[in-house]
């Protein structure tokens, strides 16, 4: 017969037991998802693989709700438009992932803010999570309007709203297909060509006169100069025996404000202006600006330099530092935060590519939210929007002028050491209220402002219409 004081003892030895028993499955459970990095890592793990194959994963979608990626019934992740390749990303077994796959694997996959009750049922009955919709800031207009404007040239286009830091279109050339990342993987990554670097977050590139509204803004906000100083070009500026002509103005050598050396980018005034002021504070206001970092940004960046790291502050440097050659390298997105900079009277917004995450028609989080922060002065960066309207007025960026919108520009052609030279072109329009900024670089292009404007006007003029 069971006593009291025996079933007391049995139940005390059972709870024992199951508390063992329970304590060694979360063992076991922690060692197979956490600390087994062999079996995670494992190309036969079917857990790994079910990622890269998930029916459940959820959608990309642009800022109007339109489908970009989706999973097909084979499990296939395909893309829509090929231009956003590099946005999007990819979700390859032997490759892995990049760009939005990636940085947002989490609501993609539905491990976030799917809820402890999923995650448990997901990790002991295996029920499947349902991913959320991803939706991004890329405007279709916008988008298409840069697919088609920068065509199949090698280069890139970023346009973004000034304001928010939303990127209303990015495009990068030459592109890829995700999709078939399985059969052309190894040919893309050995292509000199480098179809899968995205050229316009990771294209390190010599901005050329472009770079001139940074040694303007440095230079006004240091009070040595204004823009109706009168500067003086000889016929060329010799710096250390380093000579620099005075080429681009139309009335040749001679003396004229400094908005009129701003708006036909006359290299040897913004020589002497460099080194007037000197490395560190033209140092000082590149790095307000974003360079020598790399961008807060969900997708992977490469950070713009103002020289090489190591090489020696010498006056010749500073001097084609200051008019856009140089060591200089900045990326699209980084210029086209500098316009966006001056647009905005001083204040930089972050850049954003994501808004928000979907699930049956329902908004179920805010991925990100707009910030910004002051990196010029307000004065100084008014003063370079006119001077910027001034190129354009001039006649100096050709297929940017739009009846009815006052746009904001300046040209670059950089120098890429081979012979040949990049052409840039970054601008924001309207002046009196920005809704663009706008970055456009050709590879080997020739003039920026006959080859990297009119692409940049497509461009701006499909925004304005938003």
């Amino acid at each position: 017969m069971l006593t009291p004081a025996d079933f007391e003892r049995r139940l005390r030895v059972f709870s024992a037991l199951a508390a063992a028993f329970l304590v060694a499955a979360l063992a076991a459970l922690a060692w197979w998802q956490v600390l087994d990095t062999g079996l995670a890592s494992e190309d036969r793990n079917p857990r790994l693989l079910s990622r890269f194959y998930d029916p459940n994963r959820g959608r990309i979608l642009d800022r109007d709700g339109n489908v970009l990626v989706e999973t097909l019934s084979d499990g296939r992740r395909y893309l829509y438009d090929a231009s956003l390749a590099h946005v999007t990303g990819y979700l390859d077994p032997r490759y892995g992932s990049q760009g939005i796959e990636l940085a947002y694997e989490a609501a993609l996959s539905g491990r976030a803010g799917s809820g402890w009750l999923a995650a448990l049922r997901y990790e002991l009955l295996r029920e499947p999570l349902r991913g959320d919709d991803v939706r991004l800031t890329i405007d279709p207009a916008v988008q298409a309007a840069a697919r088609e404007a920068l065509g199949g040239r090698k280069g890139a286009v970023v346009a973004l709203d000034p304001a928010t830091g939303d990127i209303l279109a990015m495009v990068s050339v030459p592109t890829f297909d995700p999709g078939a990342l399985g059969s052309t993987g190894d040919a893309l990554l050995q292509d000199p060509a480098a179809p899968l670097l995205n050229r316009a977050t990771q294209g390190l590139y010599p901005p050329g006169s472009t770079f001139k509204t940074v040694t303007a803004l440095a230079a006004l906000e240091a009070g040595i100069i204004t823009p109706a100083t009168i500067v003086e070009c000889p016929g060329e500026v010799v710096i250390d025996g380093f000579p620099i002509s005075c080429r681009n103005t139309p009335q040749g050598v001679g003396t004229y404000p400094f908005s009129h050396a701003f708006v036909y980018s006359v290299n040897a005034v913004f020589a002497k202006l460099g080194v007037d002021l000197g490395w560190q504070r033209l140092e000082a206001a590149a790095a307000r600006l974003g360079f020598g970092r790399d961008l807060p940004f969900p997708l992977d960046t490469a950070a713009s330099q103002l020289r090489s790291p190591g090489s020696p502050r010498t006056t010749v440097l500073l001097a084609s530092t200051a008019f856009g050659q140089g060591e200089l390298l900045a990326t699209p997105l980084q210029m086209a935060l500098i316009a966006a900079a001056v647009a905005n009277r001083g204040v930089m917004p972050a850049p954003r590519i994501a808004l928000d995450a979907w699930r049956d028609g329902e908004r179920v989080a805010e991925l990100s939210r707009p910030s910004s922060t002051r990196v010029a002065d307000a004065v100084a960066a008014d003063d370079v929007a006119a001077m910027m309207a001034g190129v354009v007025e001039a006649g100096q960026a050709a297929g940017v002028a739009i009846p009815g919108v006052s746009v904001a520009g300046k040209t670059g052609t950089a120098e890429a050491g081979d012979g040949t030279s990049h052409a840039w072109f970054i601008a924001f329009a309207p002046v009196e209220q920005p809704r663009v900024a706008v970055a456009v670089v050709v590879e080997s292009g020739g003039q920026g402002g006959v080859v990297a404007a009119p692409i940049a006007g497509q461009v701006i003029r499909a925004a304005v219409q938003r």
